[in-house]
């Protein structure tokens, strides 16, 4: 889905938390930076006042989330990176300049509309880069 023009020469980032749907999304992400030859960026959002020790944790599972998903590493130049802040203005600020940035949702939620988040739909709607999203895979998170 969005706009596939990924023509620019940035890199290919990828919202993660951890859910099923993100665990696709940052195979999608990794494959379609692999085939583009270019870098990708992996980006986890924790609250704004997120602790320090809460930070480091959440680096240290994203790191064990990529290894255990990509036991051989990624195949491109990557780059870990857990950020404090509203998720959608961090990831709209990690995707300026990239080619294309990859997200995971539920495909449909009553309380938020056709894409399950305000996150995504934010995203959608003012990324100046094209959007793919990953909805409703059933993907292990464990």
């Amino acid at each position: 889905m969005g706009n596939m023009d990924t023509s620019k020469c940035g890199p290919v980032v990828v919202g993660v938390n951890g859910s099923p749907n993100s665990i696709v999304a940052l195979r999608r992400a990794t494959d379609t930076a692999r085939r583009l030859g270019t870098d990708l960026d992996i980006v986890l959002v924790v609250a704004p006042r997120a602790s320090d020790p809460l930070v480091a944790a959440e680096r240290d599972r994203l790191d064990r989330l990529v290894s255990r998903e990509f036991p051989d590493g990624t195949g491109v130049r990557s780059r870990c990176q857990v950020e404090r802040g509203d998720p959608a203005v961090v990831l709209l600020s990690a995707s300026f300049g990239a080619r294309l940035l990859v997200l995971g949702t539920r495909e449909h939620s009553a309380a938020v509309g056709v894409f399950g988040s305000t996150v995504v739909s934010r995203c959608i709607d003012n990324a100046r880069c094209a959007v793919e999203i990953c909805a409703d895979h059933h993907a292990s998170a464990a």
